[in-house]
């Protein structure tokens, strides 16, 4: 008889065991639903105020940029490469001349190709045939890039490039060589300015700026650039000096998004 109790007590401390342990993990399951709407969400689940303001600097430019493109057509591919090659040559010596250095000239592109004329049939029946074209020389072209770093001198280059008989010529246009830092100064202003923003609306809201919970740059600090008109057209329209051509400013601005979070 005394066993027989003892077993119904033990089965009934089981049982409250198990029920306990159910219980809790209901409990437990309950929270996690409870805060399984902030899955996925990140810093949105807190407070937070995000603001964005913008950056700009200006800077004087500090390079020109000319492109050409020689030119030579003949009535065979080795004999337009060959006076190509020779007026790529006369550019390169007189680009020198003007202290050009050989990093700041590069090749764009450049090859041979040939010249079609279609020959004309001429014919009483309908459709009419068509001749096959007729290759009746070669055009030999390269085009090039070239950095004038004495800025002022850029229309007389052009100038000089004219003269040698090189009528596809444009720029020069104004820029900034190496403008990272000032990249990096526009996104320390746009910093500044939506930290100053962020305090004004928490001061508003009677609330007070955390750390920082999400940053984005939207743009890279692209400057605006300059191009000068075309002082002349060929070698035959050159007979006055190249004026000297206003730089202006680059304007380098760039934008942010910050979110703080809010006490």
């Amino acid at each position: 008889m005394e066993t027989i109790i003892t077993s119904k007590k033990f089965i009934n401390a089981s049982t409250i065991l198990v029920a306990l342990l159910s219980l809790l993990v209901f409990v437990m399951f309950i929270n996690q639903v409870k805060e399984s709407k902030y899955i996925g969400r990140g810093a949105a689940a807190s407070s937070s105020i995000s603001v964005t303001a913008d950056g700009e600097v200006t800077a004087v430019p500090d390079i020109a940029v000319l492109t050409f493109t020689n030119e030579k057509d003949a009535t065979t591919a080795k004999e337009a490469q060959a006076l190509l090659n020779k007026e790529v040559a006369d550019t390169l010596a007189y680009l020198k001349k003007q202290n050009i250095a050989d990093k700041d000239i590069s090749s764009e592109y450049g090859g041979v190709t040939p010249k079609y004329i279609n020959n004309t049939v001429y014919c009483m029946t309908v459709p009419c045939p068509q001749g096959d074209p007729k290759i009746v020389g070669y055009i030999a072209t390269q085009s090039v890039i070239v950095k004038v770093r004495a800025v002022d001198t850029a229309n007389d280059v052009r100038t000089g490039l004219a003269t040698l008989g090189i009528k596809n010529i444009s720029g020069p246009t104004f820029s900034i060589d190496s403008q990272d830092k000032l990249n990096d100064a526009a996104r320390t202003k746009a910093i500044e300015n939506a930290r100053v923003k962020a305090e004004v609306l928490a001061k508003e809201l009677g609330v007070k700026l955390g750390s920082v919970i999400s940053f984005t740059e939207n743009g890279g600090g692209y400057p605006m650039m300059y191009a000068s008109k075309a002082s002349m057209d060929s070698a035959g329209s050159i007979s006055m000096p190249a004026p000297v051509l206003p730089k202006g400013e680059n304007k380098i601005t760039t934008s942010v998004t910050i979110t703080y979070e809010i006490k």
